[in-house]
């Protein structure tokens, strides 16, 4: 089983790594540490990638120095094959991230003896820490995806043709944000859009439909006057897109986006489009033409979206993926739980989480609400089974 596992651990690297990517570079080794504008979100998924294979690693018997060593070589060799695979940007950052990744699965599975099974006091003051870490994730993740307003002079684009992105060969007509009306190029200061954003005032885009796309392809963007981007609205194959600038994009992390699905499925070229967005509470309301939907927004479960965010999986794909974050973060709290009143606030500190909103996130949705239940049932199910095994071997 151990060899199986490293097995899997080295596979899941290779298929992550070596897979192309779609868009082809020319060859280079960059040599900067957190590269990009998505830099430390990159850097935290290559150590989080690498992580198991050192874990897997030490059940091999390998540790310590030795096994570090060989998660860097690996990560050499594949950094080496990027330069030529379409899509990929091999970098010094990543060796190191990847490193880093290998040294902390040593690590984890070194303390992972004290971790499972210690007595009822650390481990309900460990459920207590998990709770607060909980805590201060949702936290960090309602801050984080808060919109970074610009500062300075502002302008806006129709149908713009940007690099890593499709270029939409539809025709925008007219677009306003509020009582403003947006033209492209032309300079406007930022103050007026500050305010009208603080103010939740609508945007609106009348515009002519194009030929369909097979990737994100923006109808308007706004920019900063250091062509930063503000706010995208978009089309992504069938889904109307929303995005704006978070305070997280300051950390070069990743930029999730709001969706309506599947607006465009009937929209042929040559058909108007009337789009309108706007916030309302604490979503954002999202109508093409006759297809509308509000409530749409960021909650507790998108802090994973601040890692990695893959634009085309399908609606399923999301829904597993915050459940199973919510769940992750709630595991820890099963896992160390016992009849103690460090356990009983460490529950009462999930619930005013889960239930009570963070500013700008939505209420958190139920199919999160049953991640962070099946977390701790599942906690709850490996500290039975350790101290089954742990009975039997005493």
């Amino acid at each position: 089983m151990p060899r199986f596992l490293l097995s899997v651990a080295v596979a899941c690297i290779l298929f992550a790594t070596l897979t192309p990517a779609g868009t082809v570079l020319e060859p280079d080794f960059t040599r900067c540490l957190v590269c990009g504008a998505r830099g430390l979100s990159d850097s935290l998924v290559n150590v989080i990638l690498f992580a198991p294979l050192g874990i897997t690693l030490a059940l091999n018997g390998r540790s310590g120095m030795r096994a570090v060593l060989l998660g860097g070589m690996l990560s050499c060799a594949v950094e080496l094959a990027q330069i030529f695979i379409p899509g990929r940007d091999p970098s010094l950052g990543d060796v190191v991230a990847n490193t880093l990744g290998t040294a902390t699965g040593q690590a984890i599975f070194g303390l992972a003896g004290r971790w499972l099974l210690p007595n009822a006091r650390s481990a309900a003051r460990l459920s207590l820490l998990a709770a607060g870490l909980l805590f201060a994730v949702f936290t960090a993740t309602a801050r984080l995806l808060e919109p970074s307003l610009p500062t300075g002079t502002v302008h806006t684009w129709y149908t713009p043709d940007l690099p890593d992105l499709e270029w939409y060969h539809g025709r925008v007509l007219r677009a306003k944000l509020g009582p403003i009306a947006l033209r492209p190029g032309r300079p406007f200061e930022s103050a007026a859009v500050r305010d009208l954003l603080l103010e939740d005032a609508p945007l609106r885009i009348d515009a002519t439909a194009g030929e369909a796309v097979r990737g994100l392809a923006p109808l308007l963007v706004i920019e900063d006057e250091h062509g930063r981007e503000i706010i995208l609205a978009g089309l992504d194959r069938e889904d109307l897109v929303f995005r704006y600038a978070p305070r997280a994009s300051r950390w070069r992390l990743d930029q999730p986006d709001l969706r309506l699905r599947r607006a465009f499925a009937a929209v042929r070229p040559g058909d108007t489009l009337q789009i309108a967005i706007r916030r309302q509470g604490r979503g954002v309301c999202l109508a093409l033409n006759r297809a509308a939907r509000c409530g749409i927004g960021n909650s507790v479960g998108s802090g994973w979206a601040l890692l990695y965010y893959p634009r085309h999986f399908p609606a399923w794909a999301y829904t597993l993926l915050e459940a199973g974050w919510v769940a992750g973060l709630a595991f820890p709290i099963g896992l160390w739980a016992r009849r103690r009143p460090e356990t009983a606030l460490a529950v009462a500190l999930l619930g005013v989480a889960l239930f009570v909103p963070f500013t700008g996130l939505i209420r958190t949705p139920p199919h999160q609400l049953v991640g962070a239940a099946a977390g701790l049932v599942l906690g709850r199910a490996l500290q039975a089974w350790r101290r089954a095994v742990s009975a039997r071997a005493g």
